[in-house]
């Protein structure tokens, strides 16, 4: 499910626009377990809906189907202000949201963004690059693609799923990483693991991958797991 566009009855607010609202899935603080920002106090929003879905994603581990929240930009900053509370005790200035999903490009928009922005946020969007993003309404640009031919391939991080010989996917292999990623710019580069059902992260082929690979690679631990936060 994604955001969609409601109306006010013409006989209501006849002449106003139209009011856009976002299916969201679930708002909470937590700190930001993966990347370069690990470890960084952050509350996440995340949006449903994809445009990949489990056929391209089978080891999805986020429940992104259904929104459990439909709703304009000020009751998303409401949620978001209910969040920042609970965890951190105010909307503290400079407090990171994290924009997820799902895909969080196919709503996430400049409306949300200026208004997150207003109440002295900043914003990181975790996306799987396969739209392109405008820059200029996030603060920090993560993309983590699933796909070879990814669209984004520009931003702060890039953070792949490296498979090996653990499970079919995008990552089978160290050259497989480098040819996928020749023609990308950013600023960070992680490979992280996949957590397996019933066997955990495969560890051991990922860190062999990132001393293959050398720099700028290195190794992204999904820390929340790790330290048991959500």
């Amino acid at each position: 499910m994604t955001g969609v566009d409601v109306a006010e009855p013409a006989d209501a607010r006849e002449g106003l626009a139209r009011v856009r609202r976002y299916g969201i899935k679930e708002v909470f603080p937590t700190l930001q377990g993966e990347g370069a920002q690990a470890g960084t106090p952050a509350v996440f929003l995340r949006f449903a809906g994809c445009n990949l879905g489990l056929e391209v994603c089978p080891w999805c581990d986020t429940d992104w189907a259904r929104a459990d929240h439909v709703i304009d930009a000020d009751g998303t900053l409401q949620l978001v202000e209910g969040a920042a509370v609970e965890g951190f005790g105010s909307e503290r200035p400079g407090l990171l949201v994290v924009v997820t999903g799902g895909e969080p490009s196919l709503q996430f928009d400049a409306p949300l963004s200026v208004a997150l922005r207003a109440r002295g946020y900043r914003i990181a969007m975790e996306s799987n690059g396969s739209r392109p993003v405008d820059r200029t309404l996030v603060d920090w640009l993560t993309i983590s693609p699933k796909q070879p031919d990814f669209i984004q391939r520009e931003g702060d991080e890039l953070k792949l799923l490296f498979m090996g010989g653990s499970t079919p996917g995008l990552t089978p292999d160290v050259e497989t990483v480098r040819r996928i990623t020749a023609d990308t710019e950013f600023a960070h580069y992680f490979l992280q693991p996949v957590d397996l059902p019933g066997r955990g992260p495969n560890y051991a082929e990922v860190i062999q991958a990132v001393m293959e690979l050398g720099p700028p690679w290195r190794l992204s631990v999904q820390t929340h797991k790790v330290t048991g936060i959500r």
